[in-house]
């Protein structure tokens, strides 16, 4: 399959090396209609939001999520968070119904010196690791999520994530996390790499 490239040559292009050699094997013509190999099997956009979650939804993506249960300690949350931005929190081990969310921000909250006002009534410190008020994954997760489920369009998965703001969604089916869908999945889907 091969897409067609209107280019434009002028002096713009004499910065750029790919395009000063588009411009010596072209001529000298002022606009040239060429084709480029398509490198990557694209899939069209219009045909992509009309797809379902359960239909770009890989099922090996369920044991590569982060999960980690309700009781576990920080310092097991710490560890999640080396190598990964965010951790689903679940239940309890061995299940998948979600509790929570932690993400990089939740941590970087408990790490970073609490700004008190002088005068404060009650509480004095809300979440601090350094006051030790928190212990387990519990104390610091989002406890309220957006999901979306197998049966929603790409569209309102994207739509809901613009409007919300939102990093990642996970996929929720009968009350079990099945996937999550980030941008980056969503990009990986219109190349046809997953």
């Amino acid at each position: 399959m091969e897409r067609a490239f209107v280019v434009k040559f002028g002096w713009s292009f004499s910065l750029n090396p790919f395009f000063y050699f588009l411009k010596k094997i072209t001529g000298d013509g002022y606009y040239k209609n060429f084709y480029l190999p398509n490198i990557y099997h694209t899939v069209k956009l219009v045909d992509l939001h009309n797809k379902k979650i359960e239909d770009i939804l890989d099922e090996k993506q369920i044991f590569d999520l982060p999960l980690i249960e309700q009781e576990a300690e920080i310092d097991k949350v710490f560890s999640v968070l080396t190598g990964r931005d965010h951790v689903w929190v679940v239940k309890e081990r061995g299940s998948k119904i979600i509790a929570g969310l932690i993400t990089e921000s939740d941590v970087l909250k408990l790490l970073a010196p609490p700004r008190l006002p002088k005068y404060t009534f009650g509480l004095r410190y809300g979440k601090s690791l350094l006051h030790g008020t928190v212990k387990t994954a519990s104390d610091i997760m989002h406890k309220q999520l957006c999901t979306c489920s197998p049966d929603d369009t790409v569209r309102d998965v994207l739509s809901q994530k613009v409007n919300d703001r939102l990093r990642r969604l996970p996929v929720i089916a009968k009350g079990e996390i099945k996937g999550e869908i980030t941008t980056h999945y969503i990009i990986q889907v219109l190349l046809d790499k997953r």
